[in-house]
């Protein structure tokens, strides 16, 4: 052969590798996945580990995190999803465009991680319905993280912590009815202020503290604007990952749609058994830090779930549907 030949010869080989290379790269399915969480949180690391399970599974997927509220807030999120502009989101869902999705804030509805693990996984009558409020909006369900129970944080001390009596306390809550109700009903003013605003609305006095984090989200974010915490267990902390559904039916392909449903769903499934030890772990880590976790007994909270159950569910059927509520307690 040639000198000629064999020139003619590499550039046609290198042309064909860089074909089939280009080809492989735009095969690539690239996936913006957004989170609320800061990077530093369990969550942001098991959304690490998603990101290497998906793009380590041979179907062509490649991920960009977006975790901290990069992309916006959840109520933005769940619109961009809703648009397609967002492929996935981890989130916490909230109902400002399906006032039934405020189930997700019902207040003590579980009193267990064992209740906790049934009614937020794949099966339960809350799971169902959430699915199906979901997928009204253009958004496809791929998992329910039940990250802990919730408590109140505050700046002072509030009076009648453990009763339903009258606070003395503005805290802020997050925009569901539900947890205004609830939280008014156990004695607190509530002024209604977005998660990123919450810390220096704390720190500056406009609320004397608030009501929405676990004790791992207490501790990782508003440990410095606090003195005490009360685990009233009042509410269960859960996000969703749910994904546009724009990109579920025209963007990926059935052996992806596969992998990213099983992948997502093993993450799920996870939390309950780790935010058991977490909320523990993270109530120690306030103590050492200095805030005071105000002791309240079982029965105090029972007693407090009790109230709160009689008083405050019923004001909540005709938003949220009495059949709705019906379904959901069934599960327990």
């Amino acid at each position: 052969m040639s000198k000629m030949s064999s020139f003619k010869s590499l550039i046609a080989s290198s042309m064909m590798l860089g074909a089939v290379l280009t080809t492989s790269a735009e095969a690539a399915t690239t996936l913006r996945i957004a989170s609320q969480h800061a990077p530093d949180q369990y969550a942001s690391e098991v959304l690490r580990q998603i990101k290497d399970e998906l793009e380590g599974a041979g179907v062509d997927l490649k991920i960009k995190l977006y975790p901290a509220g990069q992309l916006g807030s959840g109520e933005q999120l769940l619109g961009e999803a809703a648009r397609g502009t967002i492929d996935i989101v981890h989130s916490f869902v909230y109902s400002h465009k399906d006032p039934v999705l405020e189930i997700n804030s019902l207040p003590y509805l579980v009193s267990n991680y064992d209740e906790m693990e049934k009614v937020f996984s794949p099966g339960s009558n809350f799971y169902t319905l959430f699915d199906q409020r979901m997928d009204k909006l253009n958004l496809k369900l791929l998992g329910i993280t039940a990250e802990g129970f919730i408590g109140v944080m505050a700046s002072t001390e509030p009076e009648n912590y453990r009763t339903t009596g009258a606070k003395g306390q503005n805290i802020r809550v997050w925009s569901a009815q539900s947890a205004k109700l609830a939280t008014q009903d156990m004695g607190y003013n509530t002024t209604t202020i977005d998660w990123g605003d919450a810390f220096p609305a704390i720190q500056q006095g406009v609320v004397d503290g608030m009501i929405g984090a676990t004790p791992e989200a207490t501790y990782t974010t508003f440990k410095e604007a606090i003195s005490n915490y009360v685990p009233y267990n009042a509410f269960v902390e859960n996000y969703a990952y749910y994904a546009s559904k724009k990109t579920w039916e025209k963007k990926l392909n059935d052996e992806q749609r596969k992998v990213i449903e099983d992948v997502f769903a093993r993450a799920a499934a996870k939390f309950v058994d780790w935010s058991r030890e977490n909320d523990a772990a993270n109530l120690k880590k306030l103590e050492e830090f200095g805030v005071k976790v105000l002791p309240i007994t079982d029965a105090e909270r029972g007693a407090i779930a009790d109230e709160i159950r009689a008083k405050t569910w019923p004001k909540l059927e005709e938003r949220l549907g009495k059949e709705n509520l019906d379904k959901i307690v069934a599960d327990l």
